[in-house]
């Protein structure tokens, strides 16, 4: 299994990390690392913002359809009963 080169990139020159002492290529690889961990985080973000609007979503529509119904009541109530005579 071959592992793909690494490079950084410095003013606009890319260069083979490979080239550089060991503290600058375990520098490159903790940054690598932060790296994946922050993309990691930002999909959890996404996932609980999407999370999020459905349960907003249906909070929404039940909150509507109990004050229509509170209102088809009221309307109901509202209207008046002939008397018998």
């Amino acid at each position: 299994m071959t592992e793909q080169a690494r490079t950084i990139t410095l003013d606009g020159v890319s260069y083979d990390v490979a080239q550089f002492t060991d503290g600058v290529q375990q520098a490159v690889a903790i940054y690598n690392t932060f790296s994946a961990d922050l993309q990691k985080a930002q999909l959890e973000v996404v996932k609980c913002q999407s999370a999020m609007q459905s349960v907003g979503n249906q909070i929404t529509a039940a909150v509507k359809k109990e004050l229509d119904e509170k209102a088809a009541l009221l309307a109901a109530e509202a209207v008046p009963v002939p008397e018998a005579e």
